[in-house]
């Protein structure tokens, strides 16, 4: 993977922690998770961008469920940003195609 780590990948703790299903309130950095570093994620702002205007509550500090509605609208927004940005949100739909098989929806841990 060229943007997402799994946890025994990760330097640090500045990832957002892309976690399948609803949190569960209390564990972080599950081997299953795939984690994206701040720098990375917010060095592709069009990705940023386009779960905000999606998902308007998005808060990149806490918690945010987003169901599978919403993730392909944010595919649909991701055509008109830039290449790299677009690769991230590819990437983190690979994995989330299977996620999406066994849950309604995956949550995003903020930093």
């Amino acid at each position: 993977m060229k943007y997402f780590v799994k946890r025994s990948e990760k330097k640090g703790t500045c990832y957002h922690e892309f976690y399948k299903g609803k949190w569960d309130g209390s564990t972080f950095w599950k081997e299953d998770s795939l984690l994206i570093h701040d720098d990375v994620m917010f060095e592709h702002r069009g990705f940023v961008e386009a779960i905000k205007m999606v998902v308007p509550h998005y808060d990149p500090y806490k918690e945010t469920e987003i169901n599978k509605d919403a993730w392909i609208k944010i595919g649909n927004v991701m055509q008109n940003a830039d290449t790299e940005s677009k690769e991230v949100y590819y990437e983190a739909n690979e994995w989330l195609e299977q996620v999406f098989l066994e849950h309604d929806c995956f949550t995003i841990l903020g930093l």
